[in-house]
């Protein structure tokens, strides 16, 4: 017995660094990649900063849900496997799967947010203010994404749980 927990858990490790670094990686590139080419926004700006750390905590909560609905599926494969490593290939697709949705989720959640915010302050170019330093803007915005992520991320899970493969006897 704690042979098999030392080794989900340590599957569970692997799976949580993979995704922090390389998800939080992907979504500050493609922020950043956009923030710099519409709006010149340059790294030196601390309301830029306050903006991207909002980002990448609402991305990185979001995510970090998916890795329970992926530990659970990596269980039952390796239950359902007839030899020792044969649950390998097929869990690492759905953890491919399960990582692609949940940082298409957090990104959808992060635009869409920040759309929709953008668009109730009329008053306001939040991304004019962040170019221009405003750091109360960039906290504010940051702010929002992090709160619709608090709102998002129970669904997320829902939504990974959906897709794992049970057995028939558990659905």
């Amino acid at each position: 017995m704690f042979k098999n927990l030392f080794f989900l858990a340590t599957i569970q490790l692997v799976i949580s660094l993979a995704f922090a670094i390389v998800l939080a990686f992907l979504a500050y590139k493609v922020i950043r990649m956009v923030l710099e080419k519409f709006y010149l926004i340059t790294l030196d700006n601390m309301a830029f900063a306050y903006f991207i750390s909002g980002v990448l905590i609402g991305v990185g909560y979001i995510i970090s849900g998916a890795i329970q609905p992926v530990l659970n599926m990596v269980r039952i494969q390796i239950q359902q496997s007839k030899d020792t490593w044969d649950w390998i290939f097929p869990s690492a697709k759905y953890v491919i799967i399960f990582a692609f949705v949940a940082f298409i989720i957090a990104l959808l959640n992060t635009v869409l947010g920040v759309f929709l915010f953008t668009k109730l302050t009329k008053n306001t170019n939040e991304f004019e203010e962040i170019s221009k330093n405003n750091q109360a803007v960039g906290l504010i915005t940051g702010v929002i994404i992090v709160v619709i992520a608090l709102f998002v991320r129970d669904s997320t899970i829902l939504l990974l749980e959906s897709m794992i493969p049970y057995p028939k006897h558990f659905q």
